[in-house]
């Protein structure tokens, strides 16, 4: 018995030793630019440099990727705003601690024959799933044009089933940040009509976040330098935007690579104006955007990296 101690200690230890090393599973719920900053912490090692080992998943579709944070199956995720404030609005206990971008960096893309607006009447326009990113991008833009009752949305899964439907010219348009590959026209850009909406966050549950703060930072200062590498790095992001879009068109890379410097945030606090828009858009009975605001979004991780000066160490002094 006594030699069977050391050899079932040694099994233990073993054991723990696998438990401590198990992953850190992050999803992402679009491939686009707005998730770059992940990828590229993810290809170049800041992850790892601030120790983390980070298994990255795929899962389209905002509300999957709660469902998936809620039922455990994951740790972190970045899926679009409207998937956290609805189901922290309807009582998960869910929340966002950092904003990729603050803006929609969608444009509307139409067939070629297409030159106007109105033209879209009676028209179907491909979205993921209902209540993902685009439905609400898409329904936003409907509503600024006057056309919410006039067009019709078809969801089709992800946004590879998006674009080859409009290849195949099953629908008339889509609202995207991805470019298609056919031909197609750009009719208006979401970034413009002054609409709040972060197309991806970083979310989690309050639970995770209560247990492992030090983690959770951790996670940030990667994502951060990650965001400040895409800045500084063109040659290495580009090669990770083609890793990840399966594209190597250069055109395609090179604009890509604009709307990701462009609209990324530097500084990636979520804005509190988010959850109205939400809320605008798919109202929760007995919910106000003013008492929800605090519970879905909390940007103390960000606050204290930028008052401690390290995102003043990564991107300079005149980052804002």
């Amino acid at each position: 018995m006594k030699k069977l101690l050391p050899l079932l200690s040694l099994f233990w230890l073993c054991l723990l030793g696998e438990l401590w090393a198990a992953p850190l599973r992050l999803s992402y719920s679009v491939v686009g630019p707005t998730v770059a900053g992940i990828w590229m912490a993810h290809e170049t090692g800041l992850f790892k440099k601030h120790g983390l080992d980070v298994q990255l998943v795929y899962i389209p579709s905002s509300g999957t990727n709660i469902q998936a944070l809620l039922g455990g199956s994951l740790d972190l995720s970045a899926p679009g705003i409207s998937g956290v404030v609805l189901a922290a609005a309807r009582g998960a206990p869910v929340l966002t601690i950092g904003a990729m971008t603050n803006r929609p960096p969608m444009t509307l893309y139409v067939q070629p024959e297409i030159t106007r607006t109105d033209q879209l009447k009676g028209q179907t326009l491909g979205i993921t799933r209902f209540n993902s990113t685009a439905h609400t991008v898409t329904t936003l833009i409907l509503r600024k044009l006057g056309l919410t009752q006039l067009a019709t949305m078809r969801p089709l899964g992800g946004t590879p089933e998006i674009q080859a439907a409009f290849e195949q010219k099953q629908i008339a348009g889509m609202v995207t940040s991805v470019k298609p590959r056919a031909a197609a026209r750009a009719l208006l850009n979401a970034a413009d009509l002054d609409i709040p909406f972060a197309m991806n966050v970083m979310a989690l549950t309050r639970e995770f976040f209560q247990k492992n703060p030090d983690t959770v930072e951790r996670v940030m200062k990667a994502y951060i330098e990650a965001v400040g590498a895409m800045n500084h790095d063109k040659e290495t992001t580009l090669k990770v935007l083609a890793k990840y879009f399966k594209r190597n068109d250069p055109t395609f890379l090179a604009e890509t690579y604009g709307i990701v410097t462009q609209f990324t945030e530097k500084i990636p606090r979520v804005d509190a104006r988010n959850v109205a828009t939400v809320l605008e858009f798919e109202p929760v009975k007995g919910v106000d955007a003013e008492t929800l605001t605090p519970k879905v979004i909390d940007n103390s991780v960000v606050d204290k990296l930028v008052k401690e000066g390290f995102v003043e160490k990564v991107f300079g002094k005149s980052v804002r």
